[in-house]
C-alpha cells in the first residue's frame, strides 16, 4: 500500500499537467519512488523510512511540477498556436478585401 505522503506528492507533483498526462505521469512516477523504496529496503531501513529516503530522493514537488508543466504542456500550447496562426491566414486570405494584385504605378512624361 502507498503511503499518503506518497499518494500527496504525486498529487503536488502532477497538478498542473492536463488530466490524461497526470495519470500517465503518476503512474511512472509512482512506479519510480516505488523502485527506489525497495531500492531503500535492500540497504536496511524499513519501509516507512525507505518511503521517506524516495522521496526525499524525488527532490522538492514544486520544481518538479513545473519542470512537467513545461514539458508536458508547452507542445500543446505551440500547437494551439500554429492553428491559430494557420486559421488566422486562411481567414485573411478568403476577406477578398485585399488587392489581388499591386496596382502599377503610373508616370507621366514631364516638360
Amino acid at each position: 500500500m502507498t503511503p499518503p505522503a506518497v499518494q500527496a506528492y504525486l498529487r503536488r507533483v502532477t497538478r498542473l499537467l492536463p488530466p490524461t498526462a497526470a495519470r500517465r505521469v503518476r503512474a511512472e512516477l509512482h512506479g519510480n519512488l516505488h523502485q527506489s523504496m525497495l531500492d531503500a529496503r535492500l540497504r536496511g531501513l524499513t519501509e516507512t523510512d525507505a518511503w521517506t529516503a524516495a522521496l526525499s530522493e524525488a527532490g522538492p514537488a514544486l520544481p518538479a511540477a513545473l519542470h512537467l508543466a513545461r514539458t508536458h504542456t508547452l507542445g500543446l500550447a505551440l500547437r494551439w498556436l500554429l492553428a491559430a496562426g494557420l486559421l488566422g491566414g486562411a481567414a485573411y486570405a478568403l476577406q477578398g478585401n485585399h488587392p489581388a494584385t499591386p496596382t502599377p504605378a503610373t508616370t507621366e512624361a514631364q516638360p
